[in-house]
């Protein structure tokens, strides 16, 4: 349910008594105020919780999404979204994926037969729904509840997938199998994947997925076009965050063991909804990147059978809202999203149609390059006269990533953050970039000027591989100097603490001569 509102004013009567003495408080509060659109007031936020965590750098890196999405937007292309009025409903709908001549979706709408009241939200269980395709991408006509008793049950089923010829389906599913002791411990029940296949142009008895467990949640399946690989989503231990994505593979006697997908994709926040276009890139929503809020959507570019660091989608895509749940009509250029953006819209999650192929676009523009940092082909660099002070205006301050202990590459968090550095300097041609790295405590003051060096080199390596000039780039190690935790000898100073001073300073400068 879209309960924003709602939860800002909750958190806007603890804000209104003054400082909280929980942090955690303020990292939540900027999250809510962020996916609302109050971004001054979410910046606010962040900010505060870094004043009071400084060992934790969430704070610094949700509010420089903030300057980050402000500067992407003067490049938004005329994107088009409509509601989809034929499917949506005053209740939830979402996660459209192709079925034969139509679509089947997930919602938990009012529907004969299955008008049992899910107590959590107010409103029906989620079931399966099927619509055929009409005259247009947003005609659908001929609306049916979907699947039957052998595949639908009681409680919550859906979103669910299909193989390429319709004949196998793999459906998320909350039932209410818990008992006695059992649920009494565990409290919650939850999401498992279930299959059926086709025999005789009816559904089979659906059977559980082998990861199945009472502990934790596998849900959102995607799979295939060749059948060889079931993503899904779960909480499973051993990941990256709250939920990650994994896959397997499927081998000759079954299903094979559980892959996570790695940091290229999961953060220490929420990654959900995987699919895959035609030409295999990778497509997710996620709320751990620097995005517009709530959960974005996420691509990870296929190169050569390799996925490239994932990255946000551009507006109107992605908006402030959850947005979730893509499906690719026309070459890549149409197709639908789910979010819970609008007003406007009947009712809680909308499924949506979005269409690159509008006047004014750039033909060449899919939906995979359309993500933070693109630039128009049309549009001209900016000039060298721009003043300063104009610039300035429009770039965030000094940008910092942070190092492991002894070493200088480059970790995956930071890569969006050096990514949003060349897009600035792609932007203003005439801005030059100083970086000044740092060190803990621990170790010779020569070894830490080297190991200083080595970081700013790192940086600056990445920096110009991405295609930023040389002559624009310069740097200095400084070692144990200038550290913003004081380290000396005598003075205990925690893991955290040296994790602050192991950095660099990405600091933009003066107009090139």
């Amino acid at each position: 349910m879209n309960l924003r509102k709602e939860e800002q004013a909750a958190y806007d009567k603890v804000q209104d008594y003054g400082i909280y003495n929980n942090p955690d408080f303020y990292m939540y509060y900027g999250q809510v105020l962020k996916s609302n659109g109050n971004n001054l007031a979410a910046k606010i936020a962040f900010n505060k919780y870094s004043e009071l965590v400084p060992a934790n750098s969430g704070g610094i890196f949700y509010s420089q999404s903030i300057d980050i999405v402000a500067a992407d937007h003067r490049w938004d292309e005329p994107v088009s979204i409509n509601n989809v009025a034929s499917l949506n409903t005053p209740n939830a709908d979402l996660c459209p994926v192709r079925y034969k001549d139509g679509i089947v979706f997930t919602s938990n709408r009012k529907t004969h037969g299955r008008n049992k009241i899910y107590g959590w939200t107010g409103a029906n269980y989620l079931d399966l729904y099927y619509a055929k395709s009409g005259v247009g991408d947003l005609d659908y006509v001929n609306l049916e509840a979907f699947g039957g008793h052998k595949i639908i049950k009681k409680f919550n089923d859906g979103p669910a997938c299909f193989s390429k010829n319709f004949d196998s389906i793999y459906i998320s599913r909350v039932n209410r199998d818990l008992r006695g002791k059992e649920k009494a411990a565990l409290r919650i029940e939850r999401n498992k994947i279930f299959m059926s296949v086709m025999k005789d142009s009816q559904w089979v008895k659906a059977f559980p997925f082998y990861l199945n467990n009472d502990t934790y949640s596998v849900a959102n399946p995607f799979l295939t076009a060749d059948g060889t690989r079931l993503y899904f989503v779960s909480d499973m231990p051993g990941g990256f965050g709250e939920t990650d994505i994994y896959y397997c593979i499927h081998q000759a006697n079954g299903w094979g063991p559980p892959i996570n997908m790695g940091p290229n994709i999961n953060t220490p926040g929420r990654e959900k909804y995987p699919t895959m276009d035609s030409k295999g890139d990778f497509y997710f929503s996620s709320d751990g990147y620097q995005g517009f809020g709530g959960l974005d959507i996420c691509v990870a570019t296929n190169n050569g059978g390799v996925l490239a660091k994932a990255i946000p989608l551009k507006a109107p895509i992605n908006s402030p809202a959850d947005d979730f749940g893509i499906l690719f009509l026309k070459e890549g250029k149409t197709g639908y999203i789910t979010s819970n953006r609008s007003a406007d819209g009947p009712g809680d999650d909308d499924i949506y149609y979005f269409s690159l192929l509008n006047k004014g676009i750039d033909s060449s523009l899919v939906t995979s390059a359309y993500i933070i940092g693109y630039r128009p082909k049309k549009n001209e660099p900016e000039p060298v006269s721009t003043p300063i002070a104009q610039i300035k205006a429009k770039v965030p301050g000094d940008i910092i990533i942070h190092f492991d202990f002894d070493k200088s590459h480059i970790r995956t968090e930071a890569i969006v953050q050096l990514d949003s550095v060349v897009s600035i300097m792609n932007e203003f041609p005439a801005l030059t970039l100083l970086v000044s790295s740092h060190c803990d405590c621990r170790g010779s003051s020569i070894y830490n000027i080297a190991l200083a060096e080595r970081r700013s080199n790192a940086t600056l390596n990445y920096l110009s591989n991405k295609g930023i000039n040389a002559k624009r780039l310069t740097s200095q190690g400084y070692g144990l100097n200038n550290m913003p935790m004081p380290c000396e000898e005598g003075i205990f100073i925690s893991d955290p603490e040296h994790q602050l001073n192991r950095r660099a300073y990405c600091h933009f400068q003066q107009l090139l001569n």
